[in-house]
């Protein structure tokens, strides 16, 4: 079970391969973070922001795909 849950949470997942894919991932949440900050939700626009910049920096700057042994 421990394997699954590892791989459904890894970031360099080859299902992630797609750059449209990557890019609609960040789009989601930085378009969410800013319904949050509209309807004055601090907490939620901060929660919703962080992870829009942390996976900006990790499927869009950061990106690689592990290669296979």
């Amino acid at each position: 079970m421990s394997s699954k849950r590892k791989n459904f949470w890894d970031i360099r997942s080859p299902v992630l391969r797609p750059l449209w894919l990557r890019i609609s991932i960040v789009a989601v949440c930085a378009v969410w973070t800013i319904v949050e900050l509209l309807s004055g939700s601090l907490f939620w626009t901060i929660i919703f922001g962080a992870a829009a910049v942390f996976l900006f920096v990790q499927l869009l700057v950061k990106f690689e795909l592990e290669s296979d042994p």
